[in-house]
């Protein structure tokens, strides 16, 4: 069987209230030293234990935190990239600014007019002011008895040759 003093300790472990066994304990040293002994435990100050655990708690946090890092950083160079992008767009597109009209009293007057061309005594002009008649260059075409001549000897090279 149990003794008193047992039973108070036995209470007090378990956060029971004492209830009929106060009476023993004001008068028993060892009961009284047992009552007080939560106290002076909750008095001690020692560093916490972080429990079971607590290392994979802290890697599995880490890691969340370097990958909400990472996604942060793609969203940020992907964003800095469509604005440069965008910008680029806008510069290459932009249709530039007119140039600003000159005044009306603003007249430029060249010291020397270039000399006409002497037209009648150039040859290579003539021939340029000729084929610029569109209307008699475009009836114009190319005289293939003239071309074919030429073709001649290569012929009897392709005559043993299959396509």
């Amino acid at each position: 069987m149990m003794s008193t003093c047992e039973t108070v300790a036995e209470r007090i472990a378990l956060g029971e209230s004492l209830g009929e066994l106060a009476a023993h304990v004001t008068t028993c040293t060892r009961c009284q030293r047992v009552v007080a002994m939560p106290g002076q435990l909750g008095a001690t100050h020692r560093k916490v234990d972080p429990g079971l655990g607590f290392s994979a708690r802290m890697t599995v946090g880490a890691q969340h935190r370097l990958a909400v890092r990472k996604r942060r950083r793609i969203a940020v160079g992907l964003a800095a990239t469509v604005a440069a992008g965008a910008m680029g767009v806008l510069l290459f597109t932009r249709a530039p600014e007119p140039a600003p009209a000159l005044p009306a009293t603003a007249t430029h007057v060249d010291p020397k007019p270039d000399p006409a061309p002497d037209v009648a005594n150039d040859a290579d002009l003539k021939a340029l002011v000729n084929l610029a008649d569109v209307d008699r260059s475009s009836r114009l075409s190319a005289r293939w008895g003239h071309i074919k001549k030429p073709l001649r000897p290569y012929r009897k090279l392709l005559e043993g040759v299959s396509p």
